[in-house]
C-alpha cells in the first residue's frame, strides 16, 4: 500500500485528488493539508511513502518543505505537482531532492502513474527534460573536477592502485558509514580503518571523504551496482534502456553533487 499525504493550497484540488487516489486498491491518502506547517505536524504523526506538494505554495513553501522533510527521522518522497514543462523549473525540482513531478498538460491518471513510478524508485520524464539532466549532470561534472581538482573522473582509471579492502572501505564510506562502522562491519581495528581511509583520499588524490564518496557515486551510476570487493572493471555494465524513466539513483548522484559547497574564492583564484 502506498501511504500519501496531499499538501495544496486550494482545499477544492485537495479533495478533488484524495476522491481519485480513495479509488486506487494499492494507494492511501493519509490526508489533505493546504501549508507547510500542516504537512510537516501530519509526516511527524503518520508518516508516509510520497508527498504531493503544489509547486504554487505561497512563499515559495513547495521547496521549503521539500528542504524541511529531508531532515526528518523519516523522510518521504516527493512528487511536485502543477509545474510547467520548463527546464529551468524542472532542474529545480530535481536539485532541490524531488523524486518526481507532475506538469500543467497532465491529468489525474497520469498523476496516479507517477505516485506508482516514484514509489517504485522510477523518474518519469519527457525526453527532453531526460537530455537537460543529463547535460545539467556533465556540466556538474566538470566544475566539481576543476574546484576540487580530481585528476580523474573516470572509476576504472581511478581504482586501478585500490587494493580489495580499501574497495571495500570506499564502498562503506558511500553509504555514509563512521570509521567505527567499517571498523565493525569488516571486523578490524579502527586503526586500520583510518589508515585505508588515508590510503584511499591519497590514491584518489581528493581531500575528504565526501569527494571520495562523490567518485564511488559515479561508479555506482557507471555500472548501476554497489561496490563491494569488486573493482569497476568487474562489475556487469547495465542494459542499454530503451524506457524513459530516469534512473533514481541517477538523479540522486545528480543531487548530492549539485550539495557540494563550491568555493567563490577557489573559483576566483583559478
Amino acid at each position: 500500500m502506498i501511504r500519501v499525504l496531499i499538501v495544496h493550497e486550494t482545499r477544492l484540488i485537495c479533495d478533488l485528488k484524495a476522491a481519485v487516489l480513495r479509488s486506487e486498491p494499492d494507494i492511501e491518502v493519509v490526508g489533505c493539508v493546504s501549508t507547510t506547517d500542516d504537512a510537516l505536524t501530519t509526516l511527524r504523526r503518520h508518516g508516509c511513502d510520497i508527498t504531493l506538494v503544489s509547486v504554487t505554495l505561497p512563499d515559495d513553501g513547495a521547496f521549503i518543505l521539500t528542504r524541511a522533510i529531508a531532515k526528518l527521522d523519516r523522510p518521504t518522497k516527493i512528487l511536485i505537482t502543477g509545474v510547467t514543462e520548463s527546464k529551468a523549473v524542472i532542474l529545480r525540482c530535481v536539485e532541490e531532492g524531488v523524486a518526481g513531478y507532475v506538469n500543467t498538460e497532465e491529468c489525474l491518471t497520469d498523476l496516479v502513474q507517477k505516485i506508482r513510478c516514484v514509489s517504485h524508485g522510477e523518474f518519469l520524464v519527457s525526453p527532453g527534460i531526460a537530455a537537460a539532466l543529463i547535460t545539467r549532470i556533465s556540466e556538474l561534472k566538470k566544475l566539481v573536477t576543476e574546484l576540487n581538482g580530481f585528476k580523474d573522473m573516470n572509476p576504472n582509471h581511478l581504482y586501478a592502485e585500490l587494493t580489495e579492502r580499501e574497495c571495500e572501505v570506499l564502498g562503506l564510506i558511500e553509504q555514509n558509514y563512521s570509521n567505527q562502522e567499517i571498523a565493525n562491519t569488516l571486523c578490524i581495528e579502527l586503526g586500520t580503518v583510518k589508515n585505508h581511509v588515508h590510503n584511499i583520499l591519497d590514491k584518489l588524490d581528493v581531500r575528504t571523504r565526501k569527494h571520495a564518496a562523490i567518485i564511488a557515486r559515479q561508479a555506482l551510476a557507471a555500472h548501476g551496482n554497489h561496490m563491494g570487493s569488486a573493482k569497476p572493471e568487474t562489475l556487469r555494465m547495465p542494459q542499454r534502456s530503451t524506457s524513459l524513466p530516469f534512473s533514481h539513483e541517477l538523479a540522486t548522484v545528480y543531487q548530492n553533487v549539485v550539495k557540494q559547497p563550491v568555493s567563490v574564492k577557489q573559483f576566483a583564484g583559478r
